[in-house]
């Protein structure tokens, strides 16, 4: 028996004045803004936010390089710290030419990397120099992760101080005072992230210069060096332990 052909045809007229509509529609709204140019804007958000997302995954691992850098050259493994700041040095180079594109993307993850990097690489150039590495030799690294880094390693500097005032070693005590204290005298930051840096940079000179009085104190031959309990920390000076 033949189906009613009139009763077939309301769906799909239905749906055709569906279709033409949400059409109408579409063009009313193209003709009120620029659906290009929003197109456009979505894209580069996207693309974006990819880049990010894998500088802040690589730069973990240029965190993690470094920090273990200097927990090896803690251990007088050198050639270890070495091969790990290596490490390090490709993550940057793969990173860099994102970064040179758009520089936003340096801020947060990478610059907190870079500053973890830098003071891997001044502790282990005073270890084997004694002295203090020129941001000309970090070619990566920008001034106030440079600045930063150099205040974090002044820490970095006053724990090995103490291993070797267990060994009585006064003159490489004597050498870490001296490098704190060099560096102290040339910031006078007064604003900003780095005066809180500076802070700690004070705090660990008078570590530095209580572990040589103390030193002074225990007569060679004598009992142990012991050093005292440390004072507080300086507001913010332990900012950068904080991850």
């Amino acid at each position: 028996m033949p189906r009613d052909q009139g009763h077939d045809d309301k769906p799909s007229s239905s749906l055709n004045h569906s279709i033409t509509r949400g059409t109408e529609m579409t063009d009313k709204y193209t003709a009120l803004i620029d659906q290009a140019s929003f197109q456009h804007m979505s894209a580069e958000m996207n693309a974006f936010d990819d880049k990010r997302e894998v500088i802040i995954r690589q730069s973990r691992d240029i965190l993690k390089a470094s920090k273990q850098a200097i927990f090896s050259m803690h251990r007088g493994a050198l050639d270890d710290a070495t091969a790990k700041l290596a490490e390090a040095d490709r993550v940057i180079s793969q990173l860099a030419p994102l970064i040179e594109v758009d520089r936003s993307l340096r801020t947060g993850s990478f610059a907190a990397a870079m500053e973890e990097y830098a003071e891997a690489q001044c502790f282990l150039h005073f270890l084997e120099h004694g002295t203090l590495m020129s941001i000309d030799k970090l070619h990566s690294v920008e001034r106030e992760e440079y600045l930063s880094g150099v205040v974090d390693f002044t820490g970095e500097v006053g724990r090995y101080a103490v291993a070797q005032a267990t060994k009585r070693d006064v003159a490489q005590v004597e050498a870490c005072r001296d490098i704190v204290e060099a560096i102290s005298g040339e910031f006078s930051f007064r604003n900003g992230p780095l005066r809180k840096k500076y802070d700690s940079l004070k705090y660990n000179l008078k570590k530095l210069e209580n572990t040589l009085y103390e030193l002074s104190l225990v007569p060679s031959g004598g009992r142990p060096f012991e050093l005292k309990a440390d004072e507080p920390l300086p507001p913010g000076a332990n900012d950068d332990l904080i991850q």
